[in-house]
C-alpha cells in the first residue's frame, strides 16, 4: 500500500517543483528596491572617474604653486677651478709663469619679505708663480719682489637690499601670488564642470522615470483591453456581439503589448546607462522613485536674478580673473621704478706662503656699495600695463555679457515652468475629461448603442492623455534641474 500511494504522489510532487519559479528568472524580473535621484547622484559622484579627475585640477595647479617656493630655498655653490697663465711681460719684476689651485663653496638665500639677497661664501687657493727675479739690492737694501708661492683663505658675509623696485619683496612673490588666482579659478571650473555633469545625469535619470511611468500607462492599458477581450469573448458565446468586436479587442491587446515591449527596451537601455555611469549593479534590478506629478516653489524672478549674481560660479571665475589682472598690473608697475640697492659685504681673509699660517683669517675686508640702474623710457613697462588695463576693460564686457545672459536665462526658464504647470493643471483636467468619456463610450457599448471601436479609441486616447501628462512632467522637472544648475544649487544639492 505504501508503495501504492508513493507512485500516487509522484505526479503531484512533480507539478508542485514545476509550478515553483526559477530564483534565477524571478531575480531577472523583481525589482529588489528603489532608488531616488539624490541617491543615485551621490552614487556617481562617489564612483564615477569623472569627478576624482576633476578634483584633480586644483591639486595640479597647487603642485605648480610650490614649484615658486624654490626660490627661497638655501643654495648650495662651489666652484674648483685651476688655472695656468704665461702673462705678457709689463715690466722687470713680471712673473713669467703663474699657476694656481682652489676652491669656492658657498650659500645663498633670497628672502621674500624683504626682497634681500643673503650670502655667506668661503674660498681657498693655492699661487706658484715664477719671477725672473726674487729680491733686488737697492744701495744696501735687499727688496723682496714677493713669495713665488702663496696660500689664501676668505670668509665673506654679502647681504644686497633693494631700496625702491621690489622693495618688500613684490616681485619675487608676484608669480607665487598670481598662481593662487589659477588655483580659485581651477576649483570652480572643476565645480562647474561637475555641475554641469549632474545635470546630463539628472535628465537622464529623468528619462529612465518617465519610461517606467509610461510603462506602467501601458500596462494599465493592456490589463484593460484583456479584460475587454475576455468580456468580447463571453459576449460573442452568448451571440451578444458580432465576431468582428472579439478581433478588435484582440488586435487592441496586440498593439499594448507592442507598445510595452518598445517602451522597455528603452527603459531596459537607459537603465543600463545609469548603471554603468553609477557603476552599480544593484541598479538593474532597481526601479526609479520620483513623483513626475509633484511641484516644486521656486522664487520669484527678481529674488532668483539677485541670487545668481551673488552666487554664481561663472561671475566668481569671472571676478577671480580680474583680480589677477590687477595684481599683475601692480606687478608691472613695480617694474617702472629704478633699481637701486644697498649692498654690504664684510669678510676675512688670510694669505701667506705657508699653508697652516694662511688659515689665520685676521685681515678685515668690509664693502658698502650702492647700485642704480633705471632704463630710460621704461616702454617695456608700459607697454605691459597699458596691455593688461585693456584686458581688464575687455574682461568687465565679458562679466557684464554673461551677467545678461545668465539673467536671460533664469526669466526664460522660470517663465517656462510656471507655462508648464498650468499645462500640467490641464493635463489632469483632459485626463479626467478622458475617463468620464471612456465610462459614457462603455455604458453605450454595453447597451448595444454603441460599437466597440470608440470604446477602444476612447480608451486610448485616455492612454495618450496620462503619457502626455507625464512626458509633460518630466519635462517640467528636467527646466527645474537646469534652473537649480543654472543657479549653482545642483551641486550643492
Amino acid at each position: 500500500m505504501r508503495i501504492f500511494y508513493g507512485l500516487l504522489l509522484i505526479p503531484f510532487l512533480t507539478n508542485l517543483i514545476n509550478a515553483q519559479p526559477s530564483p534565477t528568472t524571478e531575480a531577472e524580473h523583481q525589482p529588489i528596491g528603489t532608488i531616488t535621484l539624490e541617491e543615485f547622484m551621490e552614487s556617481v559622484q562617489k564612483r564615477h572617474p569623472f569627478f576624482a579627475k576633476e578634483a584633480l585640477s586644483s591639486d595640479i595647479e597647487r603642485r605648480g604653486q610650490e614649484r615658486f617656493l624654490g626660490s627661497q630655498d638655501w643654495v648650495i655653490t662651489s666652484s674648483p677651478f685651476y688655472l695656468h697663465q704665461k702673462p705678457i711681460s709689463t715690466g722687470s719684476f713680471s712673473p713669467e709663469r703663474i699657476d694656481g689651485v682652489g676652491i669656492g663653496a658657498g650659500v645663498e638665500k633670497m628672502f621674500w619679505n624683504t626682497g634681500g639677497r643673503l650670502s655667506l661664501s668661503w674660498s681657498s687657493d693655492f699661487t706658484d708663480q715664477k719671477l725672473p727675479v726674487q729680491n733686488f739690492i737697492i744701495d744696501t737694501f735687499v727688496i723682496s719682489v714677493g713669495p713665488t708661492q702663496l696660500y689664501q683663505n676668505k670668509v665673506f658675509l654679502t647681504y644686497s637690499q633693494p631700496l625702491l623696485q621690489n622693495f618688500g619683496g613684490d616681485l619675487d612673490r608676484l608669480d607665487y601670488e598670481l598662481s593662487q588666482y589659477t588655483i580659485d579659478f581651477s576649483e570652480l571650473q572643476a565645480k562647474e564642470n561637475q555641475e554641469e555633469f549632474l545635470l546630463g545625469l539628472g535628465v537622464r535619470f529623468l528619462d529612465w522615470v518617465l519610461l517606467t511611468e509610461q510603462r506602467r500607462i501601458a500596462n494599465d492599458r493592456l490589463n484593460l483591453a484583456e479584460e475587454e477581450l475576455q468580456q468580447s469573448k463571453r459576449k460573442r458565446a452568448a451571440n451578444l456581439v458580432e465576431r468582428v468586436d472579439v478581433l478588435r479587442s484582440e488586435d487592441a491587446v496586440q498593439i499594448a503589448k507592442q507598445n510595452i515591449v518598445l517602451i522597455e527596451s528603452q527603459r531596459k537601455a537607459k537603465q543600463a546607462e545609469l548603471a554603468v555611469l553609477a557603476q552599480s549593479q544593484e541598479l538593474y534590478n532597481q526601479n526609479p522613485e520620483f513623483d513626475l506629478y509633484s511641484l516644486e516653489t521656486l522664487p520669484p524672478p527678481d529674488e532668483a536674478v539677485s541670487r545668481l549674481k551673488e552666487q554664481s560660479r561663472f561671475l566668481q571665475a569671472l571676478s577671480i580673473r580680474k583680480e589677477q589682472l590687477s595684481h599683475l598690473r601692480k606687478g608691472y608697475y613695480e617694474t617702472r621704478r629704478p633699481q637701486l640697492f644697498l649692498t654690504g659685504r664684510v669678510g676675512l681673509q688670510g694669505g701667506d706662503e705657508e699653508f697652516g699660517n694662511s688659515l689665520e683669517i685676521d685681515k678685515p675686508d668690509i664693502t658698502v656699495s650702492l647700485d642704480f640702474r633705471h632704463p630710460l623710457g621704461s616702454r617695456t613697462a608700459r607697454s605691459d600695463i597699458a596691455k593688461t588695463d585693456l584686458q581688464t576693460r575687455q574682461l568687465e564686457e565679458e562679466i557684464e555679457h554673461v551677467t545678461l545672459n545668465l539673467e536671460a536665462g533664469v526669466r526664460n526658464l522660470l517663465i517656462q515652468i510656471e507655462e508648464l504647470e498650468k499645462a500640467l493643471a490641464l493635463n489632469q483636467e483632459q485626463i479626467e475629461s478622458a475617463r468620464e468619456k471612456t465610462k459614457e463610450e462603455l455604458r453605450l457599448y454595453n447597451q448595444g448603442r454603441n460599437q466597440l471601436t470608440f470604446v477602444i479609441q476612447s480608451r486610448d486616447n485616455e492612454e495618450n492623455a496620462k503619457s502626455n501628462y507625464a512626458q509633460n512632467g518630466a519635462l517640467y522637472h528636467k527646466l527645474v534641474l537646469q534652473y537649480h544648475a543654472l543657479v549653482d544649487e545642483l551641486l550643492k544639492q
